[in-house]
């Protein structure tokens, strides 16, 4: 029987394209809700004979959702949009662990470019952002690695009762 897939098991973690150097991805916080687009418009041409539809080169977006929040991942977007500099994004989905490869994931990535960048501030409500973003040729399927650090963003860890004891770093 097939499993139904949850939306809260879908998240998005981005990257400044220029930065795949020097950083991991982030998750963007608190998103409320992604769609993930694909569309191929095919041509129609009449002849004597009846149309004739000729295919389309597919084109994808990503339209985002998010509780907007002080945090460097929403100020990185922004920014990407505002200087159009292009974006990597994964579409990780949490309830397909790979088997027998602890902290990778089914996911799907894309690059593009934000296309917009909307904060309306309401009365009485959370200031929710809005964004689109083009995406560059198809999006492609895969395995995304999520470091432990990368995977407390997403959720706490089970602590036990008794005392933390803090370890010195170095």
């Amino acid at each position: 029987m097939a499993n139904a897939i949850y939306g809260k098991d879908k998240i998005l973690m981005f990257r400044l394209y220029s930065q795949r150097t020097q950083a991991n991805a982030a998750k963007l916080a608190l998103q409320t809700s992604h769609t993930l687009k694909y569309e191929a418009k095919s041509d129609s041409t009449d002849t004597k004979d009846g149309s004739i539809n000729s295919p389309a080169t597919p084109v994808s977006t990503i339209e985002i959702n998010a509780i907007s929040s002080v945090d460097p991942v929403n100020k990185m977007l922004e920014q990407a949009v505002l200087h159009s500099e292009l974006l990597e994004v994964w579409e990780i989905d949490l309830s397909q662990p790979v088997a027998d490869m602890p902290g990778k994931y089914v996911a799907k990535y894309m690059r593009g470019y934000l296309q917009s960048w909307e904060v309306p501030a309401e009365v009485g409500k959370l200031v929710e952002l809005k964004t689109e973003m083009n995406i560059d040729q198809i999006p492609q399927d895969g395995e995304a690695t999520l470091t432990a650090d990368q995977e407390s963003e997403i959720q706490y860890a089970f602590q036990d009762t008794t005392k933390v004891v803090e370890t010195p770093a170095g």
